[in-house]
């Protein structure tokens, strides 16, 4: 994965007293946050990912019971995903900073608040996790379905859900190709946003296809979060200072 060159053009002013601290744009210290947190989240989608309980199959009821087989692993696959969505929610938005020309100047910030929403959403669903597991363990297994499913039929839920899925099929290609728009990164990241997906139909033993494919599709948000790092620079600081 490439980036391409910053965009910043520096317009050279004089006689001005402001510092780079003062600058226009996001503070120095937000975009090192944020970078992090976007270099964080595929390791801990990805984690989060290979610590999921195995079940015996896709059926609704050898999910219940894999929940409830290993509260440990359970709260351990399900905080790691919280987490990621979390520290993704949180970054995505400072990429709005990054954009520096006309191109990206609408899309960008759509693109960026609503996958951050989306991301919201799906931190707060991985709760179900915890009572899923207790339910299975509280009950007989049949009844812990029915539960489950009824839960998840619900119109809300759904709808709930719905909205939160939106950021991993969808949202993340879209920030990407944003970005690429407007010049922040190379327009190869987009394939690979996009073609992780076919992880969850190449059959690699022990889930490794879905594995490597998750990882493949979130991967690129990494560049994104270097780039915020790089625009966190003294240097980078001054030239905006310089533009603005």
């Amino acid at each position: 994965m490439s980036t391409v060159s910053d965009r910043t053009d520096v317009i050279a002013t004089a006689g001005t007293h402001r510092t780079a601290d003062t600058a226009p744009g996001s503070p120095a210290f937000v975009r090192i946050a944020a970078g992090l947190a976007l270099i964080a989240f595929p390791l801990l989608f990805t984690a989060g990912i290979a610590t999921s309980p195995p079940q015996a199959s896709d059926a609704a009821r050898d999910y219940v019971a894999s929940l409830g087989a290993d509260p440990w692993l359970t709260a351990l696959s399900a905080g790691l995903l919280h987490y990621s969505w979390v520290a993704f929610a949180l970054g995505v938005l400072a990429v709005i900073g990054l954009v520096r020309g006309p191109k990206g100047r609408v899309v960008v910030p759509v693109a960026a608040i609503l996958t951050s929403f989306s991301a919201i959403q799906l931190s707060g669903l991985l709760m179900s996790d915890w009572f899923t597991g207790a339910a299975a363990r509280s009950m007989p297994l049949d009844a812990a379905t029915a539960l489950t499913e009824g839960v998840w039929g619900d119109p809300w839920i759904s709808t709930w859900q719905l909205t939160g899925r939106f950021v991993g099929f969808v949202g993340i290609p879209l920030v990407i190709a944003a970005l690429a728009r407007a010049g922040v990164v190379s327009w190869w990241l987009l394939p690979a946003s996009v073609i992780g997906f076919a992880g969850f139909f190449v059959p690699l033993p022990g889930g490794l296809g879905i594995l490597l494919g998750m990882f493949v599709s979130t991967a690129p948000m990494i560049v994104v979060g270097v780039r915020l790092l790089q625009r966190a620079s003294a240097r980078v600081r001054r030239e905006e200072l310089a533009a603005a």
